[in-house]
C-alpha cells in the first residue's frame, strides 16, 4: 500500500519532466491481468521510469545490485520502490524465487530481460530461463517495448542526454491461461518477438533528430580499436568527434546518430566490426591491460577491498595487482553502467574497474571469446 501511494503521487509529476527531457510519450496499458510480469527491451537508465509512465499500479522492478550501494539513495529507492537486487554476472536463482513470491503476494513485477542496456541499439539475447520464470510464475505476462532511447541516452555516452522521438507502450498481453497452454519454447519465442528492437535499422527507415550537446562524448567507453591503425585504447571524443592519438582518424556523430567521414555509416556497423576483430585477436591469445585497476567483493552491499594495480586478462586468467583468478574459475561476467565488471568467482563477488585510460568493454568482449573458445577445446 505504501509503494502503491508513493507512485500515485510521483508519476504525474515525473511525466513532465520525461517530456521536456526526452521528448517522451506513452501509451497506457489496458485489459491488464490481476497479477503480470512486465518484461521491457533495455535502452536508458531511465527506462523503470518510461515503464512505468503506462501502468497505474504499482510494480516491483528487479535492480542491479550496485544500486544498493549509493549509500543515501539506494536508502531512498529501497522506502519508496522495495527493487528486487539482483548480482549481475552470478546466477540469479535467488532473484527468481524472490519474483515468485512477490507475484503469489499479488504484486506485480518488471524486469529487463536482456539484463543490461545495449550498446549498439539492438535488443541482446534474453535467456531461455526466462520463459521458464514466466510459465512457473503462475500470472499474466505483458510485453512492452520503448523506441528510441538508444538515440536519446547511448550507453556510451554516460550522462549524455539528447531530446528527439522516444515511445514506450505494450506489446502485446498474455494471460495466466494462455501460458498455461504454451510451452516454454513458444514463450521464449514470443518475448523474443515482441522485444525484438534494432534501433539503427529503424532510423534509417524513419530518420528521427537527436539534438543535444558533446554527441560523440565518451564513445571510447564503446570503441577501443581504431578502425584505422588498429591501436588499442586510443579512441578519443569531444564534442562531435571521434579522433585517435596515434593516427589521423577523425568522424563525426550527428544528430541523427549517424557517422559522417567514416566507412562505418552507424555506430552499430562500427560495434559489429570491433566484435568481429576480438574474436579474431582472441585466436592469437592475445592479452588485453590496464595501467590499474581496483578490484572489490561485494557480499550483503558491502565492499570489501581485494586488490589494486595493473590489470591483465589473458586466456588463463584475471589479473589484478596481486590477485589472479583463472578464467576457468569465473561463471560468468557483466558489466554495470560503462566501467564495472562484475563476475562471481570462487564463491566471491567480485567487482573490478580498471583505470581510467583503458576500456572495460574490450575486457568483458575478451572474456566471452575465451570463455566460448575454452568450451569448444
Amino acid at each position: 500500500m505504501k509503494h502503491q501511494i508513493i507512485w500515485s503521487i510521483l508519476r504525474p509529476l515525473v511525466y513532465p519532466y520525461l517530456k521536456i527531457k526526452f521528448g517522451y510519450t506513452y501509451e497506457k496499458a489496458k485489459n491488464l491481468p490481476e497479477t503480470y510480469i512486465v518484461l521491457s527491451n533495455h535502452t536508458t537508465d531511465y527506462d523503470p521510469i518510461f515503464v512505468s509512465m503506462s501502468f497505474s499500479k504499482f510494480m516491483h522492478y528487479i535492480a542491479s545490485e550496485h544500486v544498493a550501494r549509493w549509500n543515501f539513495l539506494s536508502t531512498l529507492i529501497n522506502f519508496a520502490f522495495a527493487p528486487i537486487w539482483r548480482y549481475k554476472g552470478s546466477i540469479a536463482a535467488s532473484t527468481v524465487i524472490d519474483v515468485f513470491k512477490k507475484v503469489k503476494d499479488k504484486k506485480n513485477v518488471a524486469l529487463f530481460a536482456e539484463g543490461a542496456r545495449t550498446w549498439d541499439g539492438v535488443t541482446g539475447p534474453i535467456l531461455p530461463s526466462t520463459g521458464k520464470m514466466v510459465k512457473k510464475a503462475g500470472c499474466g505476462l505483458v510485453t512492452y517495448k520503448i523506441v528510441g532511447g538508444y538515440f536519446a541516452s547511448p550507453r556510451w555516452s554516460q550522462s549524455n542526454t539528447r531530446k528527439g522521438y522516444v515511445h514506450g507502450a505494450p506489446v502485446n498481453i498474455y494471460t495466466k491461461e494462455q501460458l498455461q497452454e504454451m510451452t516454454v519454447d513458444e514463450i521464449n519465442e514470443a518475448i523474443n518477438r515482441d522485444l525484438c528492437e534494432n534501433a539503427y535499422e529503424r532510423q534509417l527507415q524513419e530518420p528521427k533528430k537527436y539534438t543535444g550537446k558533446d554527441l560523440a562524448k565518451y564513445m571510447e567507453n564503446l570503441l577501443f580499436i581504431c578502425p584505422k591503425c588498429g591501436n588499442i585504447d586510443t579512441i578519443q571524443t569531444s564534442d562531435n568527434k571521434v579522433t585517435c592519438s596515434a593516427c589521423d582518424l577523425s568522424f563525426t556523430y550527428n544528430e541523427y546518430g549517424m557517422l559522417e567521414g567514416s566507412r562505418f555509416k552507424t555506430v552499430k556497423e562500427i560495434s559489429d566490426w570491433q566484435r568481429l576483430e576480438v574474436a579474431n585477436i582472441a585466436k592469437t591469445d592475445v592479452v588485453y591491460t590496464a595501467s590499474g585497476g581496483r578490484m572489490i567483493t561485494v557480499k550483503k552491499h558491502v565492499e570489501t577491498l581485494v586488490a589494486e594495480g595493473p590489470v591483465t586478462l589473458s586466456r588463463a586468467s584475471l589479473i589484478c595487482g596481486d590477485r589472479e583468478i583463472p578464467l576457468s574459475e569465473i561463471s560468468d561476467m557483466s558489466i554495470h553502467g560503462r566501467r564495472g565488471l562484475v563476475f562471481t568467482a570462487q564463491k566471491h563477488y567480485y567487482e573490478l574497474v580498471p583505470s581510467k585510460e583503458a576500456n572495460a568493454l574490450k575486457f568483458l568482449w575478451l572474456y566471452e571469446e575465451y570463455a566460448k573458445q575454452n568450451a569448444d577445446i
